[in-house]
């Protein structure tokens, strides 16, 4: 679930990039799914966005190709997320993934793909105990 937050135009637009570049579905279905409702509201109440499709496209994407019907998490890609976000000093602990990137935490978290947050973050090349520590 994503912390309740304001929703500004710019929180909006700057989440619908850190979801992208994390290779998640844009389609609103799974924006709900993943707890993001707040955010969708808050695109369709906002006069300079108006609904969900202008405001992924505010966000400088095409909505058909930013939100694919099927996703499908691969250890590649949730290794090229964990690094992206490292390297924009996110907190990587098991804590700050719940509540920032949960969708990320949970698909890392397959047993089909590393079983564990700790297995993930070695994998991307981290130091699980610094990343823990945060």
């Amino acid at each position: 679930m994503v912390p309740r937050r304001r929703w500004t135009r710019q929180a909006i637009i700057q989440e619908i990039h850190d979801l992208h570049a994390a290779g998640e579905s844009l389609r609103t279905r799974n924006m709900r799914r993943l707890g993001y409702g707040g955010m969708l509201a808050a695109a369709y109440r906002d006069p300079s966005l108006g609904s969900w499709r202008a405001a992924v496209e505010a966000a400088g994407l095409n909505y058909e190709g930013a939100a694919p019907h099927q996703r499908k998490w691969t250890r590649t890609r949730i290794v090229a997320a964990i690094t992206q976000l490292h390297q924009q000093g996110k907190d990587l602990s098991y804590t700050g993934m719940k509540q920032q990137h949960p969708y990320l935490l949970v698909a890392a978290r397959r047993p089909d793909n590393f079983g564990s947050w700790q297995a993930a973050a070695e994998a991307a090349g981290l130091d699980y105990e610094q990343v823990a520590r945060r």
